[in-house]
């Protein structure tokens, strides 16, 4: 059966093309701007729930989760409750994931707070406790050149907040939500790639049981934790962020987790390796004081 996706289906379809200042001239939800991570659910195939999404607006992408966060932990129990139920938390049909991104050009040399176009930020579900401030999933390289059509998919999810939501967190019908398209299953619980070329998807599950208590630096009960990446498309851009390193690769920056009681929290990675230029900085510091020790050396010894 084919679904009607709203009328806006025919504007989506440019998105691939728009800048991200275009999409902010649009803009009507003061809760949320371009340069957002969303948290998405949706809950295929549940008793409760299973024909609305959710999107939760989590702050700037650069300036909040890059460079060790500066996440304030919100909120969202009423919000899935009154979506999913009143225990959400052990839904096994209840899937969420986190995406966002910086810029949607493949050619600008426009750094966006030291980010490159295209610069992607995603989820992968840990596959166990492990260790707070280490990442415990895996993240496929993406493929090469696949960062328009991500950044499309996601602006197509992450549009429905910016225009139509008037709030930090968004619940909408699936049928008129893109979050089921973007974030598809090849079968019950098997994910398939997410925004069209992130392999194994962005979402992980909740279902009976927990994580544990005060776990990966959260409080209380832990029902899901999802590691976050960076994901830059170019390393080109003089002055950017990630100067010459890697590209479609994955930086881990830290895990978001969402306890019982509502709360998302995030815990940052806990080797976080200054940029080179913090290096370089450094290295010039200690020579001008080595400079100066040396020189009051020779004063003391005349």
């Amino acid at each position: 059966m084919i679904k009607f996706k709203s009328k806006l289906c025919a504007w989506v379809l440019t998105a691939g093309s728009l800048t991200i200042s275009s999409v902010a001239a649009n803009a009507q939800n003061a809760f949320h701007a371009p340069s957002d991570l969303v948290l998405t659910f949706q809950n295929p195939g549940g008793a409760t729930g299973a024909t609305q999404t959710v999107m939760v607006s989590l702050g700037n992408v650069s300036t909040v989760f890059r460079d060790g966060g500066s996440f304030t932990s919100i909120n969202i129990a009423s919000t899935l409750s009154s979506t999913f139920g009143a225990t959400w938390y052990d839904t096994t049909t209840l899937w969420a994931g986190a995406v966002g991104f910086r810029g949607t050009s493949s050619t600008s040399t426009l750094l966006l707070e030291s980010d490159p176009h295209q610069t992607l930020y995603v989820s992968k579900a840990r596959t166990s406790v492990g260790t707070a401030g280490s990442a415990n999933s895996a993240i496929s390289n993406i493929p090469l050149n696949a960062g328009t059509g991500i950044t499309s998919g996601i602006n197509s999810v992450k549009n429905q907040m910016e225009t139509l939501g008037t709030t930090a967190q968004f619940a909408q019908a699936t049928s008129a939500s893109f979050i089921d398209d973007q974030n598809p299953f090849s079968s019950p619980g098997v994910q398939n790639a997410a925004y069209s070329n992130i392999s194994g998807g962005v979402q992980g599950a909740f279902g009976a049981g927990n994580l544990g208590s005060s776990v990966l630096g959260a409080s209380g009960t832990v029902e899901l934790a999802l590691d976050l990446y960076r994901i830059q498309t170019r390393n080109d851009v003089s002055g950017q962020y990630g100067f010459g390193e890697a590209v479609n690769t994955g930086a881990y920056l830290g895990t978001l987790t969402i306890n019982q009681g509502g709360d998302v929290g995030f815990s940052v990675a806990s080797a976080a390796v200054p940029e080179p230029s913090t290096y370089a900085q450094a290295a010039v510091a200690l020579a001008i004081a080595a400079f100066f020790i040396a020189r009051k050396r020779r004063k003391l010894k005349a």
